[in-house]
This record gives C-alpha cells, sequence and structure tokens, in this order.
C-alpha cells in the first residue's frame, strides 16, 4: 500500500506543477537542512569543486540563485567576491541573512543583472512545465556575455547510478523513464539534456556545454547569453 501511495505521488508530481509545488513547499517550509551532509567540510569541497568551474573574476557579479542557508555564498564573500543570496524560502532567506551577513532576497524579488548565476544543486526542483518561465527569468537577471551555471543536478541519463538493487533498479528505471521524478517527498526531476538545450535556446541562450559532475549520477550545464 505504501508503494502505491508513492507511485500514486510520484504520478501527480510529474502531471501537475501546482500539486508538485505544495510537495515541494510542504518540505521547504518546514526545514534547514539543505544537503544530506552539512558539515562544513562538505560545503568546503562543494564551493571548492564550484570555483573548477564557474571561475569567476573577482570584479564580477554573483547571484547564488536557491542558495539554501547561503553556506556557498558565504564562502564566494569570504573569498572577496561580489554575491547577493537568493532563496524561495524566507527562513532561509533570514538564516542566510543572520547567520553570513549576506546580501539577500527571496527569489521573485531579484531586479537587477549579474556577471555569473548559479543555480547549484537545486535546478531539478522546477517542475518540467516551468522550467522554460525560470531559464527566461535567468537570462533576463544577466548582463550581456553572461553565463548561468545549473550545477549538480541529477542527470536522466545517470539515473542508472542512483539506485541500487536487482529487480527494484529496473522497476525504478522503469517508473523514471515515464515519471522521471527524482526524490518523490521533496518534488524533484531527472534533467533530460536535449530537452533543457532546446529550452534554453528558444529562451535566448548562445551556447550550451554538458559537464560531468564530481557525482556519478549527476551533471552540469554552463548556459551562455
Amino acid at each position: 500500500m505504501q508503494r502505491i501511495r508513492q507511485l500514486l505521488k510520484m504520478i501527480g508530481i510529474y502531471l501537475s506543477p501546482i500539486y508538485a509545488t505544495k510537495v515541494a513547499n510542504d518540505y521547504w517550509q518546514n526545514t534547514t537542512t539543505t544537503h544530506g551532509d552539512m558539515k562544513e567540510e562538505s560545503f568546503d569541497f562543494y564551493f571548492t569543486e564550484l570555483l573548477k568551474i564557474v571561475k569567476p573574476k573577482k570584479d564580477k557579479s554573483i547571484l547564488d540563485y536557491g542558495g539554501g542557508n547561503g553556506e556557498i555564498s558565504y564562502r564566494f564573500k569570504q573569498n572577496g567576491y561580489e554575491v547577493t543570496h537568493c532563496d524561495l524560502s524566507k527562513t532561509m532567506v533570514d538564516n542566510a541573512k543572520h547567520k553570513f551577513n549576506l546580501k539577500s532576497c527571496e527569489c521573485y524579488k531579484i531586479n537587477k543583472k549579474y556577471d555569473f548565476i548559479i543555480f547549484h544543486n537545486a535546478f531539478f526542483y522546477v517542475h518540467p512545465k516551468k522550467q522554460r518561465g525560470i531559464l527566461k527569468k535567468l537570462f533576463v537577471s544577466l548582463n550581456d556575455g553572461g553565463k548561468l551555471y545549473i550545477t549538480d543536478t541529477p542527470y536522466f541519463d545517470k539515473r542508472v547510478n542512483s539506485f541500487r538493487g536487482g529487480c527494484m533498479k529496473r522497476i525504478y528505471l522503469f517508473l523514471t523513464g515515464i515519471f522521471p521524478v527524482y526524490q518523490i517527498d521533496l518534488a524533484g526531476f531527472y534533467i533530460k539534456d536535449k530537452l533543457l538545450k532546446n529550452i534554453a535556446k528558444q529562451v535566448g541562450f548562445k551556447k550550451v556545454t554538458k559537464l560531468d559532475s564530481w557525482c556519478n549520477y549527476r551533471s552540469h550545464w554552463i548556459l551562455e547569453k
């Protein structure tokens, strides 16, 4: 019965952005846990890996979009970068302001342009039916020649690496092949490379590059305006 409920929830999340938003909000408005491992050393590692991809100059402005409690933004700030933090969760915005003294606001209040936008470990929470709208918003929020980094995102073609177990693995791959939902309770989604590139080009991005992540079931995308 539990598995049937989970399956119905998966289908509902995939078919309805409204239901998916409710599931995600129920989770994020009641938690401050943005990663499975919240140790400082882990965030140091994530930041180091991001620097290898983004390679920002100190005179460039950065927006950490969907930045959780601000752990990554804080490390950019510590290292002399001009960074602004935003998140959908008011609790996490407050945490970023009070704990790390960051410039922060809720994502819908962003009203200026940046040289780099980092969407780290969070883009997969955007419903497939809303991805075009979000990418359009971020495109507009970039300066000419700016770049959007969609990093550490569960990649559809790698989902075989995210689940172990013989028969259950085959069932999982079959179901996610139809309903590409990642982490049901958080209403996340596996990202399909071809679909993301098509949407990005429709929005106006000139170039999209996919890179492998340090994590064996995730990838990165760099979208250039």
